[in-house]
């Protein structure tokens, strides 16, 4: 067990936390590759903490009150590491945040903190959308991609260990990427908007998200652990960051610019210098489809005696070669996303694609005999009308059909997966002025497109739901104040809807109040 300051000298023991289940956070790219990186520097012991959620007839409950989280390596308690990392890529996570600390005996609030106490931080995706929320549980947030990030921040931090240490953080602003929220000072008008937004020194009036503008130098690289039954004999490299295509509905695709590929000569001679040995490499990217050399890269990868994974593949890429990688990888699932079904709502949102190019994907598809296919389509997108769900129906229905034309060649039927996701207006894109769709609204469409689908044979059908949606655009849309209904709902034992009557907060005002573009927003 860690002993706090005492540990290996005076290394900087950081507890880094992923607020979720461990099988979810084990599955994270960047947090593993955090906590690999952190543990590569000798003036650092990082050791992983997860929120662990039991389980009881199927049903997930709140953890306990009495039980402590520890670190898995160690079995150390929160409160003897001396920095606290959260990586946070959801918004839903974001009350497990407080159950964490208020189960070590932390206070919630930052300002509540003493000298004996760790330091706490976040970062991951939710940082770089709309830290706002939970503003006043973090002393200081990571805004940007963490390699180089994080290593200037423990410079820092060690630098000025001992006033630190006494809450005192005068040095953190001065790190490139560092937000430190009591450093700003948020005023309101009596209509709920923010009036008035302005920095304390040594604050900067606007905290720059960090970019690695050399991903080639950095390697990301993870293989699962054996606990991990779907992806442990899969190895996972990234290709590539950021992406072309700006489709106005992508808080990634926007907050990862600009679009970074490595290159493939940096990934085959990682893979035959490393030679994992897992069976599959897995390529992850948010744009991986796009990388310039994806078809050579691929059939490298092969020629290693590699299967080949992709993580999704834009529609208008699936040519016959990239066919031939997937079939001769050993794919047998595709994941395509059409968004919606209806030309005139792709073209708005600017995805880009045509249901000839779609049908044409499928066939190529089949022809290979990938039969499985994923569909991923939102509900729910602004414009949007009941006639665009239809078509969503139509064109699931044509790629059924087009399959169905080659069952004398396959002699058998894939299976159709549908996900259909109620869309979330994401800060930092192009529809962030716009308000979440009515829930009522949503559920009903969700229902009609349910039901239709489910006579389609052949056709599995995956929705989230809806009261998520609802919580999620409230958290990646609210400020400040959104932190006094988290607490709530930790006091409440993650009762969200006897929460939202009970707060004082209006919730409506930040899920479906349209922004105008002259007003200040939180993020």
């Amino acid at each position: 067990m860690l002993s706090k300051g005492k540990y290996r000298g005076d290394k900087v023991a950081i507890a880094l936390i992923y607020p979720n289940q461990p099988s979810v956070g084990m599955a994270n790219l960047g947090f593993q590759t955090l906590y690999q990186r952190l543990n590569s520097r000798r003036d650092v012991v990082c050791e992983r903490v997860f929120l662990e959620i039991p389980e009881y007839g199927g049903t997930r409950v709140s953890p306990p009150s009495r039980s402590l989280p520890r670190s898995q390596e160690s079995g150390t308690p929160l409160g003897d590491f001396d920095i606290l990392a959260f990586s946070i890529p959801f918004e839903n996570d974001f009350v497990n945040i407080l159950t964490l600390l208020s189960q070590s005996g932390l206070p919630l609030e930052s300002s509540q903190r003493m000298p004996s106490h760790p330091l706490v931080i976040a970062g991951g995706m939710t940082s770089f959308i709309n830290p706002e929320p939970i503003a006043p549980f973090i002393d200081a947030f990571l805004i940007g991609e963490g390699e180089t990030l994080i290593e200037n921040f423990l410079d820092t931090y060690l630098e000025n260990r001992e006033a630190i240490g006494k809450r005192d953080f005068t040095a953190l602003p001065g790190v490139p990427g560092v937000y430190v929220p009591r450093f700003y000072q948020i005023d309101y008008n009596q209509d709920g908007l923010i009036s008035s937004r302005y920095a304390v020194p040594p604050a900067p009036d606007r905290v720059q998200k960090q970019t690695e503008k050399d991903i080639d130098g950095i390697i990301t690289f993870y293989t699962f652990p054996k606990e991990a039954s779907e992806f442990s004999d899969m190895a996972i490299i990234e290709v590539n960051r950021g992406c072309p295509r700006g489709c106005r509905f992508c808080a990634a695709g926007y907050l990862c610019l600009p679009f970074r590929n490595r290159s493939m000569e940096s990934l085959l001679n990682f893979l035959k210098k490393t030679r994992p040995k897992e069976k599959t490499i897995g390529l992850l990217g948010t744009g991986v489809s796009d990388h310039p050399d994806l078809i050579p890269l691929s059939r490298e990868i092969l020629s290693l005696g590699y299967r080949i994974s992709f993580s999704s593949l834009r529609i208008d890429r699936i040519t016959d070669d990239l066919a031939d990688i997937l079939k001769k990888g050993g794919q047998k699932t595709v994941t395509m996303a059409p968004e919606a079904g209806s030309q005139r709502l792709r073209d708005l949102i600017r995805k880009d694609i045509t249901e000839e190019q779609i049908l044409s994907a499928v066939d190529t598809l089949i022809r290979r005999d990938i039969l499985n296919l994923k569909l991923y389509f939102m509900i729910g997108l602004p414009g949007e009308t009941m006639d665009d769900i239809h078509e969503i129906l139509a064109l699931i229905r044509k790629i059924r059909h087009t399959i169905l034309t080659h069952r004398h060649e396959t002699r058998r039927l894939g299976r159709i997966t549908v996900t259909i996701s109620p869309y979330v207006p994401k800060p930092a894109t192009p529809f962030q002025w716009f308000p979440l769709m009515d829930l009522n609204e949503i559920k009903k469409r969700l229902s009609w497109l349910k039901k239709a689908l489910s006579k389609e044979p052949n056709v599995h059908v995956l929705a989230d739901l809806p009261k998520w949606t609802y919580i999620q655009a409230l958290l990646s849309r609210g400020d400040r104040r959104a932190a006094t209904l988290l607490r709530r709902v930790h006091e409440n034992g993650g009762n969200w809807p006897r929460s939202l009557k009970e707060s004082p907060l209006n919730p409506d005002f930040f899920a479906y109040r349209p922004h105008d573009t002259g007003e200040i927003l939180p993020w």
